[in-house]
């Protein structure tokens, strides 16, 4: 069963707070694979609509997804 405060979290949200996760874990222990899913939580972010309304967030993830892009080869 959803908690009442995960049931309020935009997707954005849920996206945002996994991708903190999977960074705080690479940081931890960095790996191509790790990096490969951080690129992919990235681009699920890009691709919110909510994401479109805030465009200096949106460059900054384009950014991101450049840097976890580089870092999985």
């Amino acid at each position: 069963m959803m908690s009442l405060g995960t049931a309020q979290l935009a997707p954005l949200s849920i996206l945002e707070n996994w991708l903190e996760i999977l960074i705080s874990t690479y940081c931890q222990h960095p790996s191509k694979a790790l990096a490969k899913v951080i690129d992919y939580y990235i681009s699920r972010i890009l691709a919110q609509d909510e994401l479109s309304a805030t465009p200096l967030l949106k460059c900054q993830y384009i950014s991101m997804k450049k840097y976890w892009r580089w870092q999985s080869k």
